[in-house]
């Protein structure tokens, strides 16, 4: 009897046992679950948009495979590609969740921002690809006067509802035209794309409080023989005074030009415009100097001359105003000595990014490199291979360093 006991005790604390067993094995299973579950979150999987972040970086990288020779290295691309276009969309969720309801004013003040040259004409389907791709924070853009302001409407649809970046308006080229046009065109552009404006109403579904257009640049070089400083200030200031009168919420930023120790344009706008400090918030440069380092000393070097345009500035009293650099690149094409190679291209685009970033007295705020893609192969044309990418979209050395410096200078 007593053995049949101990037997029947022994059944029971292993059945005993056997439960707790289970219950730890539960337990673990479940901790394990709620690991994966977090880990499928902070990774996107199980995120709001995670779905449309993995399809679209699934199309993103089968269109840069398609361009890869051959089927090992478009195996590669297409790893490549859709790591980096899930990682930025996920983190485009993320942040447009978070975003302020409130559009600051200006962009004066505001941290480093390096953007890309967006042309000045409309965008075809791989060209839309390969800059939502870049991921660039904001991208400048030309519109010209002579058009209605609605004339690229479905550009901005593009840029704020594919490409998701905000862009800086060019408003105009060399030639401005006549000053009371000019003035009404640029007041009609600001209400209609600005904060507020009418082209929101038209597109609810496109989010206002991260795109609205803050920023415009009055004209594009032209000091380049198609307007003198006078006539550019007789054309601008009408603008300027109207904005200010209608306390219009734009950064406005205007073109300089110094060569050497020239300078006689800004020297003249603050001559002819009075109290032109209180009228714009920052100068636009374009430091080229083709085929050089941007450390090179003479007239045309680059670092000289934001220095020189800097100083002056300070003199002016627009010490606290920032520079803009709007343009500048270096091209591959076969011209010369005003060209480069292709690592030569890389080498001084990361030293001008490094410069900008590191020299706070030279108050840099935002920088354009031009531009996103050659328009010519093998050309004796200056003009035709700025871009990052070659005409068959690939990658050139240039491309992952000014790719990093967007990634981490955002504004």
């Amino acid at each position: 009897m007593e053995l049949l006991l101990n037997s029947r005790r022994l059944a029971l604390f292993a059945l005993l046992l056997a439960a707790v067993s289970l219950l730890v094995v539960s337990t673990n299973d479940a901790d394990a679950s709620q690991a994966k579950l977090r880990s499928a979150v902070s990774l996107g999987k199980g995120a709001a948009g995670g779905g449309k972040c993995a399809k679209l970086a699934a199309a993103r990288a089968r269109a840069a495979a398609r361009r890869a020779a051959g089927p090992a290295a478009a195996h590669r691309v297409f790893r490549k590609v859709h790591a980096r276009a899930l990682r930025r969309c996920l983190l485009r969720e993320r942040q447009s969740r978070r975003v302020n309801p409130t559009v600051p004013p200006t962009l004066v003040g505001g941290s480093l921002v390096v953007g890309i040259d967006g042309g000045y004409t409309g965008w075809s389907d791989e060209e839309i690809e390969e800059r939502s791709q870049l991921d660039a924070a904001i991208t400048r853009h030309e519109w010209d006067p002579s058009e209605p302001v609605d004339e690229q409407d479905d550009v901005m649809e593009e840029a704020f509802g594919e490409i998701h970046t905000k862009i800086h308006a060019l408003l105009g080229g060399n030639q401005l035209g006549d000053p009371n046009h000019y003035r009404e065109w640029v007041i009609e552009f600001i209400r209609y794309y600005g904060v507020g404006g009418s082209f929101w109403d038209k597109h609810p579904e496109l989010n206002e409080s991260q795109f609205a257009i803050t920023s415009i640049e009055l004209g594009n070089e032209p000091y380049f023989g198609e307007m003198s400083a006078e006539e550019y200030a007789a054309t601008v200031r009408p603008v300027l005074e109207e904005i200010k009168r209608l306390a219009l919420p734009v950064t406005v930023v205007l073109p300089s030009r110094v060569y050497g120790n020239n300078t006689s344009w800004m020297d003249t706008l603050y001559a002819l415009i009075p109290n032109l400090n209180e009228l714009f918030d920052a100068f636009a440069e374009h430091p080229y100097w083709y085929g050089h380092e941007p450390a090179s000393s003479g007239p045309a070097g680059p670092f000289g001359r934001i220095e020189t345009t800097r100083r002056r500035m300070n003199e002016h009293g627009a010490n606290t105003k920032p520079i803009w650099i709007t343009e500048y690149g270096e091209s591959t094409a076969d011209c010369g000595e005003e060209c480069v190679g292709e690592e030569t291209q890389a080498l001084h685009l990361q030293q001008m990014l490094d410069a900008i970033a590191t020299r706070s007295d030279w108050g840099v705020k935002m920088i354009s490199v031009f531009q996103l893609r050659d328009r010519g192969t093998d050309s004796s044309d200056r003009e035709r291979q700025f871009g990052l990418l070659r005409e068959d979209g690939s990658e050139k050395p240039a491309y992952p360093i000014v790719e990093t410096a967007m990634d981490t200078f955002r504004g």
